[in-house]
């Protein structure tokens, strides 16, 4: 079964540089609290995996059971998947320097956001199908932008599956007048009508404390208008939602971003 397609009367919500509703100074301070953020969670990350390493010796020396062994590699893993995503986060705040360009192959993107995000849809009962992202061209970009990107939206869908009945994420790609357009459809339930000129705001989130602090679709907005390009939301209640990318296969980077109160 498809995700469902948002019907057209849907009236989508677009967000143009122009219509950023909050200042540049929120901006900033949230550039700053992230960068503080990131560091003090990569040291965190850092000492847990010399720890893991150590006692992955230790057991190694002592001939330790196995499936103990297999669960410290894992752990492993997941610490070096953390670092990663730090990285990508210390470089989208990096006030100084020029950031690294490069060519980013969408597929690859798609897979690896599908690889590493298949744990949680799978416990809500979602699952994850991609469309035509191989016939798209590279695009010129940041290091672990296009990742973030991906991992953001799917992220958002999964968080919106109930879990009680089976959900679906499509994620389509074509390529109209030099530019690379994405759409991420959900069957997942739709936006609340009183939420949804809200979504794109820093620090909005409908989520219970603890699970989410509202930065996830901020970010992912920055990053898309940063790169001259621009996203969009339809959502249809009790249906789906659908958020369409559009992104330059040249970054655009003279029209720049522009926050006005």
């Amino acid at each position: 079964m498809p995700p469902s397609v948002i019907p057209p009367t849907a009236k989508p919500l677009s967000l143009s540089d122009r219509d950023c509703p909050w200042p540049m100074e929120w901006l900033v301070s949230l550039g700053v609290v992230s960068g503080t953020l990131t560091q003090e969670l990569t040291q965190l990350v850092s000492a847990v995996r010399l720890l893991l390493q150590g006692a992955s010796r230790e057991l190694e020396t002592l001939n330790g059971p196995a499936a103990v062994r297999r669960d410290l590699q894992t752990s492993l893993a997941a610490c070096t998947r953390i670092g990663e995503i730090l990285n990508s986060f210390r470089r989208l705040t990096r006030q100084s320097g020029k950031p690294k360009e490069v060519e980013v192959q969408v597929s690859q993107v798609a897979k690896r956001a599908f690889r590493l995000l298949e744990p949680n849809a799978r416990q809500v009962k979602m699952t994850f199908r991609a469309e035509d992202l191989d016939t798209l061209p590279a695009l010129r970009m940041r290091e672990g932008e296009l990742d973030y990107l991906f991992f953001a939206l799917i992220r958002n869908a999964i968080q919106a599956a109930n879990g009680t009945e089976d959900r679906h994420l499509l994620v389509r790609g074509t390529f109209q007048d030099d530019t690379v357009v994405l759409q991420f459809h959900d069957n997942c339930g739709g936006i609340e009508p009183d939420h949804l000129p809200r979504i794109f705001e820093p620090f909005f989130t409908t989520k219970p404390l603890g699970q989410g602090i509202g930065l996830g679709l901020c970010i992912a907005r920055r990053v898309v208008c940063q790169r001259g390009g621009d996203i969009a939301v339809e959502s249809q209640r009790g249906e789906g939602t659908t958020f369409t990318v559009r992104l330059p296969r040249t970054p655009d980077l003279g029209s720049g971003v522009r926050y006005v109160r």
